[in-house]
């Protein structure tokens, strides 16, 4: 069973859930303008063999809005957290903006990881000049500004289904600074991806989907982040958009499990 606590970080309350001690712990970060449900089909494989925790992001879920929502802002909680719960490196596992932090920490504090899982990183900056990218999340934002119950965001957003019904408390329970400071670029005030990289010396595991499915990493993404990280494995899942771990949750654990063992 997961435990839904709380810890204070930079002024902050943050929320995670814990499960189990089953073994070696295992931090999932999750994206933008989600929460930590999102792992909700990955972590059933996982946990058997692994001590789960998975926060809620600054601004996100039930953890407290704030002022700021830059990588740096997210990297900082996640490190404080780590401080607080752990002795020890862990394995971290990112989505999206999740990986860039999970990226971000591994290059500044390799004392505190022991491998990074990148999913279908948010660490190019291009992507929030991409039209679909953008018109996606003008839509939240507009959606969220302009609706004030769930059942209001349900109907107004591009989901269908029972999807829908967890994005549409998602957006209920986001900041939207978390959007404007995608939207307006300055998520990625510090984060200087071709310095970072260099400097992860923990193995990594990339696992993208497919571009044409909007996914965001394309293949010469991938030889770029495999090229200057020191021991990086790429996976690509050709029917999985950008929520690679929902679209294809198996081969998502599959992969995430067998790179976790070779450790």
């Amino acid at each position: 069973m997961l435990q839904s606590k709380q810890c204070n970080v930079n002024g902050i309350r943050l929320h995670y859930v814990q499960g189990p001690r089953n073994g070696p712990p295992v931090v999932l970060v999750h994206g933008l303008s989600d929460c930590w449900q999102t792992f909700l089909t990955l972590i059933p494989f996982l946990y058997p063999y692994y001590t789960i925790y998975a926060p809620d992001l600054r601004g996100h879920g039930s953890s407290d809005r704030t002022d700021s929502y830059k990588i740096l802002d997210y990297a900082g909680d996640i490190r404080e957290l780590l401080s607080r719960l752990f002795d020890e490196p862990v394995c971290l596992i990112g989505h999206s903006l999740g990986a860039a932090i999970a990226l971000y920490l591994a290059a500044t504090h390799p004392e505190k990881c022991k491998s990074v899982t990148l999913i279908d990183p948010f660490v190019f900056d291009d992507i929030v000049h991409d039209e679909n990218f953008r018109s996606y999340f003008t839509g939240c934002l507009e959606a969220v500004t302009k609706h004030n119950d769930v059942l209001s965001l349900f109907n107004a957003i591009k989901e269908t289904g029972a999807l829908a019904k967890k994005r549409a408390l998602d957006l209920f329970r986001l900041d939207k600074g978390t959007i404007t400071a995608v939207l307006e670029k300055r998520v990625f005030q510090g984060f200087e991806l071709q310095r970072l990289l260099p400097a992860v010396s923990c193995p990594a595991l990339l696992l993208r989907g497919n571009p044409d499915r909007e996914g965001h990493i394309t293949e010469a993404k991938a030889d770029c982040l495999q090229k200057n990280l020191k021991d990086c494995a790429v996976e690509y899942l050709e029917t999985a958009s950008h929520v690679v771990h929902l679209d294809e949750p198996m081969k998502t654990a599959q992969y995430i499990l067998f790179f976790l063992a070779a450790l």
